[in-house]
């Protein structure tokens, strides 16, 4: 086996790679003994919240999220506790992104709320509001796993799937009704109806939603302007922008960001 142009074994077998072998022994013993620095999440917890989240149960996915906020954190960077939380906290992004795939949570949506957390833990330098986001973090997830979970109980036609799919994929871009119904080839009446019906808003509503369902998440946890984020979201003015935020949240960009920023 080779890395680049060198011999795998002769890099395992050369003196630096078995000195440094002989200090992660030494360290690891070191740790056991001071087991106060050396705790991670138990793997047995983390099979019991995969579980509550494949199966459903919205009880025990509080409950086990509940667990995981006020789990002791392990010691991920010596000398420099608030680097070593906020390494905590990016393990813990990491794990509940993958878990939200997995269980039907849109994987770009996913993936946007870890890389806005995951920017959020590495803007902030004081214990108290890197506990604070974290819990916030895990609440998050909670909330939008449960919503996938209710959503995915719905039996959508093949149809209503692939106009989802669709959208979430292209949920800046200029979506019309005619254009997705042509990508998937159905009528753009029919699948209307259908949509309203099953999804229980009507195609635009449905992108309105997840847009500033966005919108609020770039509110939080970026410096963005609402120009920067209208224009992010595909909307041609910040004054439709902010019309259709408060048509969705019943407050204006504004006001949502001052009620909900010092908890952030």
């Amino acid at each position: 086996m080779f890395i680049g142009n060198m011999d795998f074994r002769q890099i395992f077998n050369s003196f630096k790679i078995s000195d440094m072998f002989l200090k992660e022994e030494y360290l690891y013993k070191e740790l056991k003994n001071n087991s106060s620095s050396y705790t991670h999440y138990p793997y047995e917890l983390e099979k019991k919240l995969y579980q509550a989240i494949l199966t459903g149960n919205l009880v025990d996915i509080e409950k086990v999220g509940n667990e995981y906020s006020t789990y002791p954190r392990s010691v991920l960077c010596q000398n420099n506790s608030i680097r070593s939380l906020k390494n905590n906290l990016i393990c813990s992004c990491a794990l509940i992104t993958r878990m939200a795939i997995e269980t039907g949570l849109e994987e770009n949506y996913a993936y946007f709320l870890s890389d806005l957390y995951i920017n959020k833990i590495e803007s902030l330098n004081e214990e108290e509001l890197l506990v604070n986001l974290n819990a916030i973090m895990i609440l998050d997830f909670m909330t939008q796993i449960k919503n996938s979970l209710t959503t995915n109980k719905n039996n959508y036609s093949d149809i209503t799937k692939k106009v989802i799919k669709y959208i979430d994929d292209n949920l800046c871009s200029n979506l019309t009704l005619t254009d997705v119904a042509k990508h998937i080839n159905t009528n753009s009446s029919y699948l209307s109806r259908l949509f309203k019906k099953e999804v229980g808003v009507s195609f635009t509503k449905y992108i309105h939603i997840n847009r500033i369902k966005k919108a609020q998440h770039l509110l939080l946890f970026t410096n963005l302007s609402l120009v920067e984020i209208s224009t992010l979201l595909g909307y041609t003015t910040q004054s439709h922008f902010c019309k259709i935020f408060k048509q969705i949240s019943g407050i204006t960009p504004n006001n949502f960001k001052q009620n909900h920023v010092k908890k952030v």
